[in-house]
């Protein structure tokens, strides 16, 4: 998948959107006795792993 190609936008926006509404409010919601430094490094640590994971299985099917 070319990282300019219609299909890649289309792929990256749509996950943007999920991660950025659903899954990050999500994660913060568990960690609100952490400082906010704290709630962001975690949720990076979890959010990027995720990326790299969905772009490898999407490769096969996109």
């Amino acid at each position: 998948m070319k990282l300019l190609s219609t299909k890649s936008i289309i792929f990256y926006s749509v996950l943007g959107a999920i991660t950025a509404f659903i899954i990050v409010p999500l994660i913060r919601s568990f960690l609100v006795e952490y400082t906010p430094t704290v709630q962001i490094l975690i949720t990076t640590g979890i959010v990027i792993p995720m990326y790299a994971v969905i772009t490898r299985i999407a490769r096969k099917y996109l």
